[in-house]
């Protein structure tokens, strides 16, 4: 070995531990940086998933309570504007949004009302919404939000 070398070896012997920690943390901090995206990403789909079954929920009982034989009947168009409309006050976007509204045979008590909630899902930070290596989306992978409400009609 040259001297060049020699010295150069023994400076960085010299050196000791120095600068492993700043190393070690920029080798962790994407991983951690990751997980908490992660755990963003979970929250916001719970929280999408919650409030769209309860918004489902608030639907159902709307349209139950104004059955055919109500003073206020309502329509499936009717049921549609409301859920919309709640979801609007809870600062969700409505674009995209399915609503539908069946009853089974009719609107009379005894019959059977069913609310249906299609609601997209877009990731909270929509610029990390690519999957690294590939050509999916996280959007993509679970797809709208769902939420079902069933229930007979009272009045």
């Amino acid at each position: 070995m040259n001297s060049r070398a020699k010295s150069w070896l023994r400076r960085l012997w010299a050196l000791g531990d120095r600068g492993h920690v700043a190393v070690e943390y920029a080798l962790c901090l994407p991983y951690l940086v990751a997980f908490i995206y992660g755990i963003l990403e979970v929250s916001h789909f719970a929280y999408l998933k919650t409030t769209i079954a309860n918004t489902a929920h608030d639907a159902i009982r709307y349209a139950v309570v104004h059955g055919s034989s109500s003073a206020h009947p309502l329509t499936a168009t009717d049921i549609a504007s409301y859920v919309n409309g709640e979801l609007a006050s809870l600062g969700l976007s409505q674009g995209g949004t399915g609503v539908t509204v069946t009853y089974s045979p009719d609107s009379s008590p005894g019959s059977t009302v069913r609310v249906q909630i299609s609601y997209p899902f877009t990731p909270f930070m929509p610029g990390f919404n690519a999957i690294p290596g590939s050509a999916q989306t996280f959007g993509s992978l679970v797809g709208p939000i769902l939420a079902n409400a069933q229930m007979v009609v009272s009045s």
